[in-house]
């Protein structure tokens, strides 16, 4: 056996290695994300849409994205949990104003004419 191919050798079992490990790794946080989806925690989708968890199935989750808008979704779509964002509090609106009536508009004074 020449020195090259134990090399291409030990490089073929090193990328094996590592596959191996990623996909034990994937299947980890896979299995966490599963473990913390819970009603009431905000989640975002592989879709980019956000809601909140309402109901669990066995493999489907019911999202309120909306108040109101319900989305029934398979429990893979889910890409991560996140942080929910901040209710807004209502601010008083100022006391609508009345239009003000506007004065006619004054007719432009005409210039003589040049001879």
């Amino acid at each position: 056996m020449q020195p090259q191919d134990l090399f291409v050798l030990a490089a073929l079992a090193l990328v094996i290695f590592f596959m191996f490990t990623s996909n034990k790794k994937r299947k980890k946080q896979a299995a966490e994300l599963s473990e913390q989806l819970k009603t009431g925690a905000y989640v975002m989708l592989h879709s980019g849409i956000y809601g909140e968890v309402v109901e669990i199935n066995d493999d489907k989750l019911v999202i309120e994205s909306t108040p109101g808008n319900k989305l029934v979704v398979a429990r893979g779509a889910v890409r991560g949990i996140v942080e929910a964002p901040a209710k807004k509090v209502a601010a008083k609106k100022p006391a609508a104003k009345k239009p003000v009536a506007k004065a006619p508009a004054k007719p432009a004074a005409k210039k003589p004419a040049s001879k």
